[in-house]
């Protein structure tokens, strides 16, 4: 504390008024210091240069006091009190009768809502700050002259006490007598009470030279502070509870230390008069001083002083816009010249009362009905052709942009069965410009693709209309799907991708782990053959780690055209590779690398592949070299390390050479040298030691990159290289266009040629939001044999073969690079990944695993399988999912009553059950899992799902509960095993678990009793009441029980099938489904005569099962269904 000094001092600009200040206080919310004078008037002072901000009359006496909340500034004098804005505009003021004479006031137990203010009168008032009015009073014996609130209320009295209230209830707890004459301030903080005041001495008050301090706990004295000068401010550090600061009038200030009273500093404010206030502001890092001479002194023990750690910001004025000069030339249009001055009205006024409402124009007449008219004197008239019905005015509406959504799957099936179907392109690409080498006009499929949503959900989108190669795309309706552009470039990476596949295998403690996240999303990838996928269990996974969080990775709610994507992906594609590395990480990392120089057994399998290892060397002027080893998995593209010319980077350079100054790079920092014990100026340089086979590199922030390098070849012949070549000599480095010949050796890590295999561009159109697309080089062992070039487009779920031209084309604003990928052209032969293995461990379905702390063994109803049952190829299970909405159905209703759906009702897996379909087990679950809740559940659908609050709790729930990355590892075994499921609407369940079946794999019994010349499909309750005779889902839905229905159908089905009645029976089933409006009658069930392929007349349809099948009173009339 003994860097103290004052900064600067402020006056009034009224030298010539005569006042002093009686008040200060430091804004605890901004960056204003606030004054009262004893002539009522109230100045504020703004930042650390002290400018004026505002000043107003408040009061036409003496201000006594100032406090300042959130909405404005409250000063009080002796017979009102009155709160402003901090522009100066009165909130209210207070001013009756109760108030005689006030000196102080405090804030209550409601900061910001409630002060207590009091003085030499009969009441205290507790003021209401909202509606300005007193709320209650408070009897006083004693005439109170300053008061504080820490644990209670203090208030310090003209006879020498303080009396120490109760906040909420304002009873009197204790009386402290500190001093016999009248108290000058007081101050308390945590347990402690300072005091000073006077003392009555042969009847003249003395000012006691020192400050008394109490401890509220035991309300007994500590050991006093001694001030020679005479104490009259008191005020304790916001930030260090023991340390106060004493001031007398004569402007000296001591700061002491309350538990070691020879802790002392002295200072003196050079003043030419006496101090009448002083304050510390919220920060510790500011005094004021405000005296008779109407001078404020600040003090300051730093250079750059605040008075808040947080301030908001400050309402400034606003600066009035220069007053343009008009310049008029020969050239210049006529109406820059100003309207003469005028006496008469123009016509621009024309009065209200002249305006009429004249309507749309006549509608065109049909161009038939003129050709077929017929005159009559002159009247015309002709026959209706029948375009419009009679009377009927057309209407004028709006030309709707046309949008390139295609028709939804339902739309297109009921055209094709009534024969009306329009013709329209089967693909977004018919009929395209593809971009040549030098165009600059925006092809549509750049454009950011959304999803349409109809009644029967997301699967009646058509998908294929933007898709018709065999490689997947990605789903746009999950938060941060901006990442599905990254997503695409590491799948098509081999050895990451084998990297993963093979950590899925492991026992992975982590729950929301990316890379094996990230692993199962590329199996879907390799499975999907063209279909779309989405990375909804990856993106929930990034999702809840807080360090994405932190870095501000996640995507807004509802972005707009300035959100950052190419900073959100640049960050990402950083923070990623290294949660990979972290999660990959252990103490016996598999060697992906054959031995190099450098190489070191310790690396994880994503700094093998990734990280270029690096030396920090920082070397002092003194001589004194310091190394620090380092590993980098993302080189950032420096423009500015070029030279520069007139603030323009030069044409003629390349992008070699702008990468050469981006991996090895010079700079001048300060930094701390041990040898000389302080912070000088150090070089500092970062030597690359190794090349890694994969070489990432962001393109930098959006308006950092010089667009016109990029722009300053077409796509012949690219300012970006197709291949580099770099090499290490020592601590040089050298990276040209050109490629080094034999130098790419697998006993040689200093030499490396590199070919571009992904770029990620940002395209943005004019007040439109702009998207990421993906530039993939398929590798050859991967590439369709009718592609006509290895580069594929991926714009989320639409992908498209583009030409090598088309990739390296920036000549349109619209698109910018932001990521690249090259890779090592030996790749294949520097990685060895025959220690990845990719296999599953089985343990998992043989093991009871469970973290619900209160599970109940007695309802338990899995039965695990043992390893003599482990599933084979072809093995038949059964399978029902349950789920629960994290968030309600975003929908839209037009002015005609038609409802769209925004954003669908978002599902996660809330139970899983799979039972055994052969075998003398059959029909036992294998597994029931009850799935951990990891985000808000806004509805548990127990209607449907039988879920209810708390059964996915861990704390609280009964069954058996397991995170959700167990129970999709647990199916992916199974799929792998090659079992076969049964399960009915499999399609929307292994949608929503986010897994992709194979159809051979798939046993779904809502397409096996799918009648494909009908839109209805049967429900599961309706099959198991007509052909099990069975009521289901009475009370609510079972994931077990429906699980055993469908394997029950599903063996019906092959009953029929054996007998040849299957086609019969469907007919029959949707016959009695409309007579019964496709609605179970519980009870009663179809009559086994009908279902023997006999007439309904002459069999009837159902039966009794209280009675027997052969009495003629079980049966019903067919149209009693």
């Amino acid at each position: 504390m003994d860097g103290w000094k004052e900064i600067l001092s402020a006056c009034a600009p009224h030298v010539n008024i005569t006042q002093s200040i009686s008040a200060i206080t430091f804004d605890p919310y901004q960056e204003l210091l606030w004054t009262g004078s004893d002539n009522g008037r109230v100045a504020s002072y703004f930042g650390g240069g002290m400018q004026r901000y505002t000043s107003f009359r408040a009061h036409l006496t003496p201000v006594k006091q100032l406090l300042v909340n959130d909405r404005g500034v409250i000063s009080l004098n002796s017979d009102s009190i009155k709160m402003i804005n901090r522009r100066g505009l009165p909130a209210w003021t207070i001013k009756n009768d109760h108030i005689t004479d006030l000196h102080c006031m405090t804030y209550t137990t409601m900061p910001n809502s409630e002060i207590l203010a009091a003085g030499s009168q009969q009441d205290m008032l507790v003021v209401n700050l909202a509606r300005g009015t007193v709320v209650k009073k408070i009897e006083s014996d004693c005439e109170i002259v300053v008061m504080r609130k820490s644990r209670l209320l203090c208030c310090g009295s003209s006879s020498g006490e303080v009396i120490l209230r109760d906040p909420r209830t304002y009873k009197v707890e204790h009386k402290i007598l500190a001093h016999t004459g009248t108290i000058s301030d007081i101050d308390t903080t945590g347990n402690l009470l300072l005091t000073c005041g006077f003392s009555t001495r042969h009847g003249n008050l003395i000012i006691d030279p020192i400050v008394k301090v109490y401890d509220i706990r035991t309300m007994r004295p500590l050991v006093p502070l001694s001030f020679p000068p005479g104490p009259c401010f008191l005020k304790m550090h916001p930030k260090l509870s023991t340390t106060v600061f004493i001031a007398s009038r004569s402007g000296q200030f001591h700061i002491c230390d309350v538990g070691n009273v020879s802790y002392t500093h002295f200072y003196q404010a050079n003043t030419t008069s006496y101090i009448n206030s002083f304050d510390l502001s919220t920060s510790g890092e500011m005094l004021a001083f405000g005296d008779a001479a109407n001078v404020v002194h600040i003090w300051g023990d730093r250079k750059n002083s605040k008075i808040n750690a947080f301030s908001h910001p400050s309402e400034l004025p606003d600066v009035p816009a220069p007053k343009p000069n008009i310049y008029i030339g020969d050239n210049d249009p006529l109406s820059l010249v100003g309207l003469p001055y005028y006496c008469e009205p123009l016509l621009s006024v024309w009065p209200y009362g002249m305006t009429f409402e004249v309507g749309n124009p006549p509608p065109k007449i049909d161009p038939e009905i003129e050709r077929n008219m017929k005159m009559l004197d002159f009247v015309g008239y002709a026959p209706n052709p029948g375009n419009r019905r009679r009377n009927l005015v057309a209407q004028y509406l709006r030309k709707k942009q046309k949008t390139e959504a295609p028709k939804f799957v339902s739309e297109k099936e009921r055209e094709l069965q009534t024969g009306k179907g329009s013709k329209e392109p089967s693909s977004l690409f018919d009929g395209e410009t593809e971009l040549d080498a030098t165009s600059t006009k925006m092809p549509k499929y750049y454009r950011r693709v959304e999803i349409m949503y109809s009644r029967f959900g997301v699967d009646d989108f058509d998908f294929e209309y933007y898709n018709k190669t065999k490689y997947a795309g990605l789903e746009t309706h999950i938060k941060n799907c901006y990442c599905n552009s990254l997503l695409q470039v590491l799948f098509f990476i081999p050895s990451l991708r084998l990297i993963t596949k093979s950590h899925i295998g492991s026992a992975c403690p982590i729950e929301n782990c990316l890379c094996c996240e990230m692993g199962f999303l590329f199996r879907m990838l390799e499975d999907a053959k063209g279909r779309n996928c989405q990375a909804s269990n990856f993106l929930r996974a990034f999702s809840t780690i807080p360090q994405a969080m932190a870095l501000g990775l996640f995507e807004p709610e509802e972005p707009n055209e300035k959100t950052p994507y190419s900073m959100l992906i640049q960050n990402s594609n950083r923070f990623i590779l290294e949660q990979l590395h972290q999660e990959c990480n252990s103490n016996n990392n598999v060697q992906l690398l054959k031995p190099l120089p450098l190489e070191q057994s310790s690396l994880s399998t994503i700094q093998q592949l990734f990280g270029m290892q690096m030396t920090s060397i920082s070397l002092c002027r003194c001589g004194t070299r310091t190394e620090r080893e380092m590993l980098s998995f993302v080189i950032d593209l420096n423009y500015s390390s070029s030279k520069v010319y007139k603030g323009k980077i030069p044409l003629s350079k390349t992008f070699a050479e702008i990468l050469q100054t981006s991996i090895w790079r010079e700079t001048q920092p300060k930094a701390w040298c041990n040898n000389c014990q302080r912070y000088v100026p150090t070089v500092a340089k970062k030597v690359p030691k190794s090349l890694p086979p994969i070489l990432s590199i962001n393109c930098g922030p959006e308006e950092a990159i010089p667009t016109e390098l990029w722009r300053s070849l077409d796509g012949n012949k690219s300012w970006l290289p197709k291949r580099l070549s770099i090499k290490i000599d020592k601590d040089n480095l050298f990276v040209s266009e050109r490629e080094i010949v034999d130098t790419n050796s697998t006993e040689n890590s200093n030499y490396a040629n590199y070919k571009l295999k992904a770029l990620i561009a940002r395209v943005r159109v004019e007040k439109e939001i702009p998207n990421l697309v993906t530039f993939v080089k398929v590798p050859d062992k991967e590439l369709d044999e009718s592609s006509e070039s290895p580069w594929y487009l991926f714009n989320d779920f639409l992908v498209k073969n583009v030409t090598e031209q088309e990739v390296f084309n920036f000549q349109g604003s619209w698109k910018i690079p932001v990521l690249l990928y090259y890779s090592r052209v030996d790749v294949a032969d520097l990685t060895d990944t025959r220690p990845l293995h990719e296999e599953i461990d089985k343990s998992i379905l043989f093991r009871d695993i469970s973290i619900s702390r209160k599970r109940n063994s007695f309802i338990k109803t899995a039965h695990l399988l043992t390893p003599d049952e482990s599933p084979q190829p072809g093995t038949l299970i059964a399978i029902d999912a349950e789920f629960v909405a994290l968030n309600q159905e975003e929908t839209e209703i037009s002015s005609d009553g038609t409802i769209s759906v925004l954003r669908p009702k978002l599902l996660s897996l809330a139970r899983v059950s799979v039972v055994r379909g052969e075998g003398p087990k059959e029909g036992l679950p294998l597994i029931d899992d009850h799935i951990v809740a990891s985000e808000p559940v806004v509805d548990y659908l127990t209607e449907f799902s039988g879920i209810k609050a708390g059964d996915l709790d861990p704390l609280t729930s009964q069954y058996t509960l397991v995170p959700l990355k167990m129970a999709y590892k647990k199916l992916r075994l199974l799929l792998d095993l090659g079992c076969i499921f049964v399960g009915h609407g499999l399609k929307k369940d292994f949608r929503i678990i986010n897994i992709l079946v194979p159809s051979n794999q798939v046993v779904d019994t809502v397409e096996i009793f799918h009648n494909k010349t009908r839109a209805r499909k049967l429900s599961l309750k309706f099959l198991a009441w007509y052909l099990l005779r069975q009521d289901i889902q009475t009370d609510s839905h079972d994931s077990i029980e429906d699980a055993r229905t469908a394997l029950a159908i599903y063996k019906k089905y092959l009953e029929l099938k054996s007998k040849g009645i299957f086609e019969e029976t469907l007919e029959n089933i949707y016959r009695v489904g409309r007579k019964c409006n496709w609605k179970p009658i519980p009870g009663v069930f179809p009559s086994e005569v009908f279902q023997k392929r006999m007439a309904p007349q002459d069999s009837g349809l159902f039966y009794n099962s209280n009675s027997s099948s052969n009495s003629s009173d079980s049966l019903a009339d067919e149209g009693s269904c």
